[in-house]
């Protein structure tokens, strides 16, 4: 048991929690019934994308062990716990399962999904992995979390269920990422000590720590404002419009709670504390759309 919980550390098990909504979100978006997600492809992508993300998170804490004995010791404990060499069969594995059905998907037409799912594993490499390591690029760290997270799976999962995006999707795409760009900027504000430390030039030392929860306060609420617009037209009786408002809440809260970190004299130890919460902000501002989105469709 103590090797699979340490697997799972290193997968960050709490954030993943929230990997069935960017799973659903797209498909949900592109359907127009129940019966259309009734589909061997869904579940595949489903597959391809945990295992995509599992890669990402396990070669992010394999290149950051140095760095988790500072701070997020429960991270470096379970790299050693399991061993080097068993981290990099894992992830050899990992990726075999990723190449095999962006195959698939490749071979059976989806040439967008493949492609966009070949982006997503490079960006997760290139995020944590020498000599790139774009998490040490200052402002352009955040570029591949964002896009290799919040973006190309919603696009991927929309292609294969319709393969033609509405503007209206696009407006989603572009509030969500702006939404989890916030949140992850948090994040990013909370290991600014500890970067600083080991040398790891992030969009925090760039910016400065209040220009960074600055970023991370507007982006996050400019975000939820474009996503509830593009959801509204989906409120159609009692239940969706109760799912709707909680939705608006969970965003209300997740926005004033991030803007709060500036309030503070001191900035990082604030969002140190908020960054604990990463896993609540992602929770609770994902899966009001998701339930929406499927309430539309039933």
């Amino acid at each position: 048991m103590g090797r699979i919980r340490a697997f799972l550390e290193i997968s960050r098990w709490r954030i993943q929690l929230v990997s069935l909504a960017t799973i659903l979100l797209g498909p949900l978006f592109a359907a127009e019934n129940f019966s259309s997600l009734i589909d061997i492809d869904i579940l595949l992508f489903g597959i391809l994308f945990f295992f995509s993300i599992t890669f990402a998170c396990n070669i992010n804490c394999y290149h950051d062990r140095d760095v988790d004995t500072l701070k997020k010791k429960d991270l470096a404990r379970s790299i050693d716990s399991l061993g080097i060499s068993t981290v990099k069969n894992v992830m050899v594995f990992e990726s075999v399962i990723v190449f095999v059905l962006i195959l698939y998907f490749f071979l059976n037409g989806y040439i967008g999904v493949a492609l966009l799912a070949s982006l997503g594993w490079a960006f997760g490499y290139l995020y944590s992995a020498p000599p790139i390591r774009l998490k040490n690029r200052g402002i352009l760290g955040p570029i591949p979390v964002n896009l290799g997270v919040y973006v190309l799976p919603i696009f991927a999962g929309h292609l294969i269920i319709d393969p033609n995006p509405t503007m209206m999707f696009l407006l989603f795409v572009a509030g969500y990422a702006l939404l989890n760009f916030g949140i992850n900027l948090v994040n990013v504000a909370e290991d600014y000590e500890v970067d600083r430390r080991c040398e790891i030039t992030t969009a925090a030392h760039k910016l400065g720590l209040k220009r960074t929860v600055g970023s991370a306060s507007s982006t996050a609420s400019i975000g939820s404002a474009v996503v509830l617009i593009t959801l509204l037209p989906q409120v159609k009786d009692f239940y969706t419009t109760l799912v709707f408002l909680v939705a608006l809440l969970a965003m209300i809260f997740t926005s004033a709670d991030i803007t709060s970190i500036l309030l503070s004299d001191e900035v990082h130890e604030k969002a140190q504390k908020k960054g604990k919460r990463l896993p609540l902000y992602f929770t609770s501002t994902r899966y009001p759309m998701v339930l929406l989105l499927l309430l539309a469709i039933l």
